[in-house]
């Protein structure tokens, strides 16, 4: 799908899209985690209420991971208290089980966990609207140690009340190549027609409405409007960090981890109780953006598939096992459906003898791409001259085993079968409850 630029700045576009939010949705709620595109978006939603003199409230749900910035933590708060008379909070502070790609040894960890109460990373907060074990309204529907994206959807149909209901992220397409294709796929059910809406639950749509907002909107945004903001920002700023590299995150999964070593910069004591929580995060801390992975010399009588072979027999059985079952479900895609490639790589892949069939094509971008099969990985593709981090090779198996990517992202692999099955579990677990209500 192409890009269609209209006559709204994206301030006005933004506005038109809270008019059909307001007026179609019976109740909604902001995912919101402190990081400048969901304060933005708060913002921009309470000056909208205000404006009008809209008098509902909003959900705000604050997925709590025990390792946030005390700057993140500040300014959620200032937020909140500042905003009370608008705003339905619930800061969760619950057991759930949060993905690990700092350690070979925890593919998950578990946050705010009872039996871990002497080591959590920050004290469970006390204000009247923290959510956690003790006092959480959700009854049986919460399952302790849940994984978080079971949760995020468990809250979503809970807090809807079997009623049309807006689930607002801050979600940026400028961000990624990954977050354009999400909002611009075609496939997926939509609120009204909109693109930036897209059904997640029962009763529950996941909308955009900043969606097409760049990074420099946010602050022009942030500096007109004269909102609050995280003032994390302004210390990462001084820090000399890139805008790229200015994450509010869970420091242990995959996007943030090359990030981690700010918290010692930042925020001293933070990190110190960081490092006694989750093994490997120092490590990743002090070494991760020094490892070059693609440059990473082969040990001496090894093929990069035996080197595969020798990693996975020394990794932990249950991450050795994740990995397996991941690179299997890569090798078969390759196999059997296959890739659309540039025609650039398919050249150099011509001119250095590497093998491969063509699968029709692909549409990328308003043109189509020759999709390539790969039956057989070869062992790596250093040969290639053109951008070849998107072709399968047994070195990039490796990498990914390097690098501690328990998620196979850097594969640029779907979720796995069990976690489709899990999601399709909720799903019909969701709409039985929704018929017994009806009944």
């Amino acid at each position: 799908m192409k890009r269609i630029y209209k006559e709204d700045d994206v301030y006005q576009a933004s506005i038109k899209r809270l008019d059909f939010i307001f007026a179609n949705f019976e109740r909604i709620y902001l995912s919101f985690s402190g990081g400048k595109d969901s304060g933005v978006m708060l913002n921009l939603i309470l000056q909208y209420m205000k404006e009008r003199g809209i008098k509902r409230k909003i959900g705000i749900q604050i997925l709590d991971n025990e390792a946030n910035y005390e700057y993140s933590v500040d300014f959620m708060h200032r937020m909140i208290q500042n905003n009370r008379e608008y705003l339905d909070v619930y800061w969760c502070c619950m057991p759930i089980t949060l993905p690990c790609t700092v350690s070979a040894y925890e593919v998950d960890w578990q946050c705010w966990g009872e039996a871990d109460r002497h080591r959590w990373i920050r004290p469970m907060l006390k204000n009247d609207y923290i959510v956690n074990l003790s006092n959480h309204p959700f009854g049986d529907k919460f399952v302790e140690n849940m994984h978080y994206d079971e949760f995020w959807d468990m809250f979503a149909e809970w807090y809807s009340q079997g009623k049309p209901t807006a689930n607002l992220i801050g979600i940026r397409t400028d961000e990624s190549l990954n977050r354009f294709r999400a909002i611009m796929n075609d496939a997926k059910e939509t609120k009204g027609g909109n693109q930036w809406t897209k059904k997640n639950t029962e009763h529950v749509w996941n909308v955009y409405p900043i969606y097409d907002w760049r990074t420099r909107d946010i602050w022009v945004a942030n500096a007109k409007f004269e909102w609050d903001y995280n003032k994390l920002y302004d210390t990462f700023y001084m820090a000399g960090v890139p805008i790229s590299r200015m994450r509010v995150a869970s420091p242990f999964m995959s996007e943030s981890k090359s990030s981690l070593n700010l918290y010692r910069v930042i925020d001293g004591h933070t990190w110190a109780r960081l490092c006694a929580r989750v093994g490997g995060a120092n490590f990743v801390a002090t070494y991760g953006k020094q490892l070059n992975y693609h440059s990473f010399k082969l040990p001496n009588g090894h093929t990069w598939k035996s080197f595969v072979k020798f990693l996975l027999a020394t990794l932990p059985k249950e991450s050795a096992e994740n990995f397996k079952a991941r690179f299997i479900q890569s090798i078969k895609f390759w196999g059997r459906v296959g890739r659309g490639l540039s025609e650039e790589v398919i050249l150099d892949m011509e001119k250095n003898g590497v093998r491969f069939k063509e699968n029709g094509t692909t549409p990328h971008g308003g043109n189509e791409l020759r999709r390539i099969i790969v039956k057989v990985p070869p062992d790596n593709l250093d040969c290639l001259k053109s951008h070849n981090s998107a072709v399968t090779s047994w070195k990039r198996f490796a990498v990914t085993i390097l690098k501690n990517d328990h998620t196979c992202k850097y594969l640029g692999l779907q979720p796995a079968k069990h976690q489709m099955e899990r999601q399709k579990a909720i799903e019909k677990k969701y709409s039985k409850l929704t018929k017994q209500t009806e009944v």
